[in-house]
């Protein structure tokens, strides 16, 4: 069996594999039959994520969209033909991959009908609820036989770790969307309430009151509680899959919201309880979805990535990028699908999220956009090409290739994180307790946090908690919630105590623009690169920058850097502070620095 765990080399993360380190560049597709396998072995990629699932229950219970033809529980006996069928494929072509089984923890339709009480209700059906005890024990029955299978089996010395996942869309978001509601979950509520807090809920708690428009304590308490709760049920399953595999492999999963996600309800900010966890090697997430993935802005991190670094956890993004050949998943699987479902459009017309750019160069330059971001983060990155099909294009997959070298290649550069990134945005995730669900304060985050995207200036995201492990290293810190929780306000005292200017949004001033936050900084004495309102990524030896419009864009480097153009521009090799550069709109250009 392989053995593998996370590792840091000069800034940047690393799967090391039986001693050796894999940068985490992977591909993984929801339909494996769509998948381009193929073109991705061709192009030198060996880590691939292979979807397995209990059931072929919906993923999704709004849309009741499933992505599995087959639930290997959902039949008398296993079936594993449909996630074996993709491995032969894989190994044939690419005998030496590296293969993360991702298992949908989600009960079959049998165990449903038989733990009614265990369950929440759904417009498509009852399903589990997430914080029942017996999902948590027969889970991790299921979760065992699965993984005891996958490792006597004849790919077994081919698994590099573990992605496990569950709940709404897989992310361990509750399948009701308002935290597990139930009769058995408000009991589990009440006692915990109880020992927490010393209080009684002496009112009975309704959904209504879940989803009124008013602060409602109560409601705040059951959104901690829910957090609390779904975080204890994942590192429950972390932990048995940490014991099946002798702790000798690596295990992630989605988790950890907090600087996108601000609906308490949906249980995501729980990350404090378990980022210490020794179960869990790396959390993930998609690109934050912000305006539908509009090009010319940032698509920020949804984690506070910064965090899990400190803790020596790999922050393993979903780079699910839209291309000119994305299309609808009806026309993927035809006959499958309803029509009404995950549109390309709205009923006026507008793209929605799941369209891509109309061109092949807006395709490019938004997949270099998302590689930049994560590479000069210190991130990893699996690439999602969920209908299949969507980097079918010689071009894309050159790029793909030459990305992944670059990022190999990094291990043995000593640039550890320069020019060194001076700004600080801290995410306060008990703070969202502080407001009504979803009110314009808890909206705070995801404003600033794209608006400081298109300022120019480079800025890190971290928990509140850990201000005292990272505030020396910083010029200036950024405070995104209006209702900050008492780490939150120490935090803030801390950078008082360090004399460290710091910006605080408020109930009067609850975000602040790109403009706005650029003139606070750089009067501050933070570098900004470009003042055109452009996207700037800089670290770990590299820069990038996406533009908004058309013509001469000048870049402002803090020292003379020597620089070598990887992508986008033919600047040729030089060595300056200042780079000046015609662009098209949305072009994406890609810098090495030393």
């Amino acid at each position: 069996m392989l053995k593998t765990h996370i590792e840091y080399k000069n800034g940047k993360p690393f799967i090391s594999v039986n001693g050796k380190l894999y940068y985490p560049l992977a591909y993984t597709t929801y339909f494996e039959e769509c998948g381009r396998f193929s073109d991705f072995i061709k192009h030198d990629y060996k880590m691939f994520f292979i979807n397995i699932s209990f059931t072929d229950l919906a993923i999704n219970t709004t849309s009741n969209f499933s992505p599995f033809y087959t639930g290997v529980f959902e039949t008398d006996e296993p079936d594993y033909s449909e996630f074996e069928g993709i491995i032969r494929k894989i190994l044939k072509e690419c005998p030496d991959a590296l293969i993360f089984p991702r298992i949908n923890i989600a009960m079959p339709q049998k165990w449903i009908n038989e733990n009614i009480y265990e369950t929440v209700e759904t417009p498509f059906g009852n399903r589990e609820s997430l914080i029942s005890d017996k999902f948590l024990n027969d889970g991790a029955s299921l979760l065992k036989e699965i993984v005891s299978h996958i490792r006597s089996s004849f790919y077994a010395d081919s698994i590099v770790g573990y992605q496990f996942c569950g709940g709404l869309t897989q992310e361990w978001m509750p399948f009701d969307y308002t935290g597990s509601f139930s009769e058995m979950g408000l009991k589990k509520f009440n006692k915990w309430l109880k020992a927490k807090h010393g209080k009684t809920n002496t009112t009975l708690l309704t959904k209504n009151d879940l989803n009124s428009p008013d602060f409602y304590e109560t409601v705040s308490y059951y959104g901690e509680f829910y957090s609390e709760m779904t975080a204890k049920t994942i590192e429950h399953f972390a932990k048995v899959l940490k014991e099946c595999v002798n702790n000798e492999q690596i295990v992630g999963t989605f988790y950890g919201y907090n600087a996108f996600v601000n609906d308490i309800l949906l249980g995501l900010h729980g990350l404090r309880f378990i980022i210490d966890s020794p179960f869990i090697d790396f959390f993930s997430s998609p690109c934050a979805y912000d305006y539908n993935r509009a090009l010319g802005i940032d698509w920020g991190d949804m984690i506070a990535n910064e965090s899990l670094k400190i803790h020596n956890k790999l922050y393993f993004v979903e780079c699910d990028i839209r291309t000119h050949l994305t299309k609808r998943m009806q026309d993927s699987r035809p006959g499958k699908y309803p029509d009404d479902i995950l549109l390309l459009t709205d009923n006026n017309g507008n793209k929605t999220v799941w369209s891509g750019p109309p061109t092949k160069e807006l395709s490019l330059s938004a997949i270099r956009k998302a590689y930049i971001h994560q590479l000069t983060k210190g991130s990893g990155v699996w690439w999602f090409d969920m209908w299949g099909g969507w980097y079918e294009d010689k071009d894309i997959m050159e790029d793909l290739k030459k990305m992944k070298e670059i990022a190999e290649s990094s291990k043995n550069k000593n640039s550890n994180n320069f020019p060194n990134t001076e700004v600080i945005m801290f995410i306060d995730e008990k703070a969202y307790l502080n407001n009504p669900r979803q009110s314009e304060f808890c909206h705070s985050v995801n404003i600033t946090r794209t608006e400081m995207g298109n300022s120019g200036i480079p800025f890190k995201q971290c928990m509140v908690e850990d201000a005292e492990k990272i505030l020396s290293k910083c010029k200036f810190a950024i405070f995104t919630a209006p209702l900050p929780s008492e780490s939150g306000k120490n935090a803030v005292e801390l950078c008082k105590k360090l004399n460290i200017p710091y910006l605080e949004t408020t109930t009067e001033k609850h975000f602040y623009k790109k403009n706005e936050l650029r003139e606070i900084l750089i009067s501050n004495g933070v570098h900004c690169y470009n003042e055109d309102d452009n996207v700037i990524y800089c670290g770990n030896g590299f820069l990038g920058i996406h533009t908004i419009n058309d013509g001469e864009v000048k870049i402002t480097l803090p020292q003379k850097y020597k620089i070598k153009s990887l992508f986008g521009t033919d600047l040729l090799d030089c060595k300056t502070d200042v780079i000046k550069l015609n662009m098209k709109k949305y072009d994406t250009a890609i810098f090495e620095i030393e």
